[in-house]
């Protein structure tokens, strides 16, 4: 087999990953596949030139990337037109067909099952993020997460509670434990309720809407349903000293489900962290990209890239994917596109 995997090039200072990592690289050349990269692709994670070098992968200036092609390009964000001589297959989050390439897989379109779980970029991903979420409550609270006893007094453990329990919440409330917090957390699907007690936390339980939507994801809730929940929650937000909210709603806004008075209500010193900030949060006031120190002592943590900030660990888990699915789409050194995971990602 001699296919060639290029790795397109990104702004490493707005996404620090990288979307092939050495380790990865190195199985997939003793598969067969040439590995070229963009020279520099790979040092915000932790991943200097000389890695890939050293496993044989290759590294391109962006005059030989402007020349060159592939039969298969991985990225993030699907790119409009191709910044090299063209590609078969590229493959990466979004919605653009992207112009120079045969073929256009988009990633958030892999059916959630239980194969499609080791190609599941989302998912990883999702994963890093609800640890980071956690991870940012301890950093910006003012005081100790777990309980504490010394001579000089005592301290309870602080209270975090999460909003919506997908695969980051699912981590969030895990980490937060693990950090001593004494956890609660509430999602509009009522059958995630024994996943939340089997990491001991408390299931927040209301009287009010709920929303299925297909795939395992939370529906959509009309405008007179969510004002219901924000008031039913709002008792719980403001005993909180922390809350991570996670709830988003594949191609629509993320639905605010904490109001105003919510986040009024809050004690001084509590912290918000809005993991839905980058598709208009579930927060009233939370700004994208920002983190924001409300009148009353608040802070609200609207960080827009959350697997980012773990970069090495999150490269890790992406190259993985891809290499799972690249072993998808090669058949006796062909690559073929016939497998209905695959398909299913083709725009």
């Amino acid at each position: 087999m001699s296919l060639r995997l290029l790795v397109l090039p990104h702004d490493t200072l707005a996404d620090p990953r990288v979307a092939m990592v050495p380790e990865v690289a190195a199985r997939l050349t003793k598969q067969g596949w040439q590995v070229q990269i963009p020279a520099g692709a790979g040092v915000a994670a932790g991943f200097p030139d000389s890695a890939y070098k050293a496993i044989g992968a290759t590294t391109l200036t962006a005059k030989e990337l402007a020349k060159t092609s592939a039969e298969v390009a991985l990225t993030f964000t699907l790119p409009v037109t191709l910044p090299c001589a063209g590609a078969a297959v590229v493959i990466g989050l979004g919605t653009n067909a992207t112009k120079g390439a045969s073929t256009t897989m988009a990633l958030q379109k892999l059916p959630r099952t239980t194969r499609a779980q080791a190609l599941d970029v989302l998912s990883s991903q999702a994963n890093l993020g609800g640890y980071a979420a956690a991870l940012a409550v301890a950093h910006h609270l003012p005081r100790l997460m777990p309980a504490l006893s010394t001579a000089a007094g005592s301290t309870k453990p602080a209270k975090v509670l999460v909003l919506g329990v997908g695969v980051a919440g699912l981590q969030a409330i895990a980490t937060a434990r693990r950090l001593g917090a004494a956890v609660s957390a509430f999602d509009i699907r009522p059958e995630v309720a024994e996943q939340i007690k089997s990491l001991g936390a408390k299931v927040i339980e209301v009287d009010g809407p709920t929303a299925e939507g297909k795939g395992g994801y939370a529906g959509t809730m009309d405008a007179a349903g969510l004002k219901t929940l924000q008031e039913k929650l709002l008792s719980f937000v403001a005993a909180s000293d922390g809350v991570i909210t996670t709830a988003q709603v594949p191609g629509k806004a993320a639905p605010q489900l904490v109001s105003a008075a919510a986040v009024a209500a809050m004690q001084p010193g509590s912290v918000i962290v809005d993991m839905a900030a980058a598709s208009g949060g579930n927060v009233v006031g939370t700004k994208a990209g920002e983190v924001v120190t409300t009148p009353e002592g608040l802070t609200l943590v609207g960080e827009t890239n959350w697997p980012g900030t773990l970069a090495q660990t999150a490269s890790r888990f992406w190259a993985q994917n891809m290499a799972n699915l690249l072993a998808l789409m090669v058949r006796d050194g062909q690559l073929v596109l016939d497998d209905e995971l695959v398909k299913a990602m083709v725009l």
